[in-house]
């Protein structure tokens, strides 16, 4: 028989809605996902019925459990927008208080919803669901790593943001392989095991990534010629575009010797392999057991 659950936390993003219930130790006895994200959804009856579908009979059975969510749920497009939290704000104490303090609230047909918010900077930038997964992390100094379709790169200081950047590698992939004359000649997925071809993308970024407009048609190139497979060139783009970000991140956070990297495990090779390769050591966490400690922290804060 199921623990009884006191909050049900969700990783409402984009494109697929993660839910787990916590017992009142905070440890997460079931999970529950689905395809209704964020952007799959359109007014409040679909989004409240994607919830009811999921985690309706948690809360049937544990009616008493309180609600919490982090992500796109919060975005503009959303449920209900969240907002931001100023970066001056997310210097000023703990982040997890901070989050708790400007959660929005949206009833639902399982009582009410809260909804975390996410950080902007005046450059600007911003990030949704990361904060959360900073919380999480329990990383009070240091550069956080957290990949995804805009990978952020956020440096902590005495448990606070003090900056962050977003790149565009994740969603420069996805458009260059379906919608470029470089992916149409492309039909194999990435080898992290394909080690010459990996490296190759990374010395291509290493070596200034201000020629990428010329890089990328060399990537072309190699295929239309023959000088190289197009599973080759898979990787090197992989490794290509990886390396042009932490190159960047690095121009921008120059003392940085080592990260700490909040991912699936599918990512963790990739990023290990990549931040070696720039003199960089990397300590990977279980982005999902990191998101749950998120959740869990923000929901005692409120």
């Amino acid at each position: 028989m199921i623990a009884p659950i006191t909050l049900i936390g969700l990783d409402w993003g984009s494109t697929n809605l993660r839910a787990f219930a916590f017992n009142a130790q905070g440890e997460v006895v079931d999970r529950a996902e689905s395809s209704s994200g964020a952007l799959t959804l359109v007014g409040a009856a679909q989004f409240d019925a994607a919830l009811v579908a999921l985690v309706g009979d948690w809360a049937k059975r544990h009616p008493d459990a309180r609600l919490i969510a982090c992500g796109m749920v919060g975005a503009k497009s959303g449920w209900r927008e969240a907002g931001y939290v100023g970066l001056n704000e997310a210097t000023e104490s703990a982040l997890a208080d901070v989050l708790g303090a400007k959660v929005v609230t949206v009833d639902t047909s399982l009582g009410p919803l809260a909804i975390i918010p996410g950080i902007k900077s005046e450059e600007p930038d911003v990030m949704r669901g990361e904060e959360t997964q900073l919380v999480g992390s329990g990383v009070a100094e240091g550069v956080v790593v957290l990949p995804g379709t805009h990978c952020k790169w956020v440096n902590m200081s005495s448990g606070r943001v003090e900056s962050f950047a977003t790149f565009y590698t994740g969603e420069m992939n996805s458009l260059i392989r379906a919608n470029s004359s470089v992916g149409a000649l492309i039909k194999s997925a990435p080898n992290i095991d394909d080690i010459a071809a990996y490296e190759m993308g990374l010395n291509y970024a290493r070596a200034g990534a201000a020629s990428w407009l010329h890089d990328l048609f060399v990537l072309r190139a190699s295929v239309v010629t023959g000088q190289r497979t197009e599973a080759f060139v898979s990787t090197v783009l992989a490794g290509w575009l990886l390396g042009c970000e932490i190159s960047a991140a690095l121009n921008m956070y120059p003392d940085t010797r080592d990260v700490v990297l909040v991912a699936t495990q599918t990512l963790v090779p990739w990023y290990e392999q990549a931040t070696r390769a720039f003199g960089v050591s990397c300590d990977a966490l279980n982005a999902e057991q990191v998101t749950t400690r998120g959740l869990w922290r923000v929901a005692q804060c409120l």
